[in-house]
């Protein structure tokens, strides 16, 4: 399996260049299973690249590629009007929102509504693609040999993290736009056990956790109690505070892995293989 992150940062996407290094577009993260097949992880702004780089490298995934959300606050859907491929008629997209509990209105309804006319020029329908829009309330469920795991964490509006297992045996787990609470949410623990690789949500420091309170996220700190309770191999730090700059979060780098062995801050383009 090969995880490239497109999008790092959390709540809305900056420009300046002082945020760069990092990456500045909403969160996306691409999957590759062995096989070739891709699938996709949440659609902020950084899945405009994501297109960009499907479309340089001549990807023929045609017969169907799966875009799956964790829930549908702005920062996750506002890129996907920009997607290239979504424009080729000779794609399939599934649409894919898994998780006990959930009780979102009509997918459809959703991305249609952010593309009717009073904000973009070009309606959903017009795209070209054809989507199909799979919502459905399991916690577990298997598709081409991919085990995939669901579990819903405290964010406002309901989030769902998800544990994907491949066929070779290894395991992704993606856990964003979580709030934890006085303690881990051992749900999130279970999700991550053994992961060769865990993405966590990290947009503040313990200090300003503090006064986050009912946010909706989770700091670095205990982004790392998850996976040394988890028993995770390699973690990864994403949805970056839209305010923490590259300084700031190389500091924020340095402190973590003082406490944590094999972990990082997501990067725009960074790559990992497992």
């Amino acid at each position: 399996m090969k995880v490239k992150f497109y999008g790092t940062r959390g709540s809305t996407p900056v420009c300046e260049p002082e945020y760069q290094m990092f990456g500045g577009n909403t969160t996306c993260v691409q999957v590759t299973r062995k096989s070739g097949n891709i699938a996709i992880l949440d659609a902020g702004t950084g899945i405009r690249n994501l297109g960009k780089d499907l479309i340089a490298n001549n990807h023929e995934q045609f017969e169907n590629m799966y875009i799956g959300f964790s829930h549908f606050h702005w920062d996750h859907i506002q890129g996907f009007p920009f997607f290239g491929p979504a424009y080729d008629p000779r794609r399939r997209f599934t649409i894919s929102a898994i998780g006990k509990g959930r009780h979102a209105r009509d997918m459809k309804e959703i991305f249609a509504a952010q593309m009717q006319d009073e904000y973009f020029p070009v309606s959903l329908d017009q795209m070209g693609a054809t989507f199909d829009f799979h919502q459905e309330e399991v916690g577990q469920f298997m598709k081409d040999g991919v085990n995939v795991k669901t579990s819903r964490h405290n964010h406002p509006g309901g989030a769902y993290g998800y544990r994907i297992e491949d066929t070779d045996g290894s395991i992704l787990a993606y856990c964003t736009d979580v709030e934890h609470g006085d303690s881990i949410d051992p749900n999130v623990v279970d999700l991550a056990r053994s992961a060769d690789l865990l993405i966590h949500d990290a947009q503040y420091t313990p200090e300003e956790l503090v006064h986050k309170k009912g946010w909706g996220h989770s700091s670095w700190e205990q982004a790392i109690e998850v996976a040394e309770q988890a028993g995770a191999k390699q973690l990864v730090i994403t949805h970056h505070d839209p305010d923490h700059t590259d300084a700031f979060l190389h500091e924020v780098e340095k402190t973590c892995q003082e406490r944590f062995s094999d972990i990082c801050l997501a990067r725009e383009q960074m790559e990992f293989e497992f």
